[in-house]
């Protein structure tokens, strides 16, 4: 296969006309070309008199591609992640079942390790029922909200999977959240988002295939304490069900996220090392999305997306300030997950 950059589309354009734009670009005719993939798809509103879409996208040729690599184009290679097989009879156990932990025992499961998987909050149909209650009037479940369950914090944020880094997994990342259920674009969209309504379902189906593996993932059980002999991970102190259990085990992934205090509280006592990031302060600012709208593309949007931005400024003094979440066309909800004490 071959990398083809800067395929331009217009607003409105289908995404299908790139197979044509990659034909002519290649001097082939579009009969040639065998199968085209979107790599990278990102909107370009630099000028606001010529805003449009560039494109990058990976064509196989019936025949011609040493020709065309000769000519300036570039191979392409899939990127894969080999997950190895693992044989032990000690099962790792991961506390928390957000975004790393979901991932964590996706893999393991695929590895043949059999993960436990302690999640403090309620599978991700109960916690629907409970956001929607707690939205509408109701009381706050402590346990259930839209910082603790199946999913984590990201299942109530829209499913934002936008990232800064590199690292060679997330085209794997995203690819296994489109073979359970995202819409196929999260593969090649500059910033994708599934959307909470879809997210429900994908974070199910990993669950499900995670179980359908040897995994077992258990709501309403949440990690209290540590358990170490002779300076080593011995067993695990579980509160479930309003009593306390002793799980054995070796080896576990602390996926708790930033919201569970508690759980940096009885870590911190125990003595595990732990280094501080540097302090933030946040704030929420609220726009009229079509005001944005204007600011970003000069006009109202028509068939644009709703148009987002992002700043980052580092003062002379060794502060800085910059945009941490922007939710372009989203709406603001209650996100609280504990109860103000006296």
């Amino acid at each position: 296969m071959i990398l083809l950059r800067s395929l331009r589309l217009e607003e409105g354009e289908p995404l299908d006309a790139l197979r044509k734009k990659a034909a002519k670009k290649l001097g082939v005719p579009e009969t040639e070309i065998v199968s085209l993939r979107p790599v990278k798809v990102s909107l370009d509103a630099r000028k606001k008199n010529d805003i449009h879409y560039s494109c990058s996208a990976a064509v196989s040729l019936r025949r011609g591609e040493e020709k065309a690599l000769r000519r300036g184009a570039e191979p392409y290679t899939e990127p894969v992640y080999d997950i190895p097989r693992v044989r032990t009879d000690e099962r790792p156990v991961i506390a928390g079942f957000g975004p790393a932990g979901m991932f964590a025992a996706l893999v393991l499961a695929r590895a043949g390790a059999r993960p436990i998987v302690l999640e403090r909050g309620k599978d991700v149909d109960a916690r629907l029922r409970d956001v929607e209650a707690f939205r509408r009037g109701g009381a706050l479940d402590p346990e259930s909200n839209v910082q603790f369950g199946e999913g984590g914090a990201g299942t109530f944020s829209d499913g934002k999977l936008n990232t800064s880094t590199h690292d060679g997994r997330i085209f794997w990342v995203l690819r296994e959240f489109a073979a359970h259920g995202a819409p196929e674009r999260v593969t090649w969209e500059a910033k994708p988002h599934i959307g909470t309504d879809v997210l429900v379902d994908v974070v199910r189906s990993i669950r499900e295939e995670i179980v359908a593996l040897g995994g077992e993932v258990r709501f309403g059980a949440r990690l209290d304490g540590l358990v170490v002999e002779d300076g080593a991970l011995a067993a695990l102190r579980v509160a479930e069900a309003g009593t306390e259990t002793l799980l054995p085990c070796r080896r576990l992934i602390l996926a708790v996220g930033h919201s569970a205090r508690d759980s940096f509280e009885m870590l911190h006592a125990l003595g595990v090392p732990m280094e501080r990031k540097s302090f933030s302060m946040g704030l929420r600012i609220e726009h009229r999305q079509e005001d944005i709208d204007r600011a970003q593309y000069g006009r109202p949007r028509g068939k644009l997306p709703p148009a987002d931005y992002s700043l980052s400024v580092h003062l002379p003094d060794g502060n800085s300030a910059y945009t941490f979440c922007m939710c372009p066309g989203g709406k603001v909800f209650a996100a609280a997950a504990s109860s103000p004490t006296a």
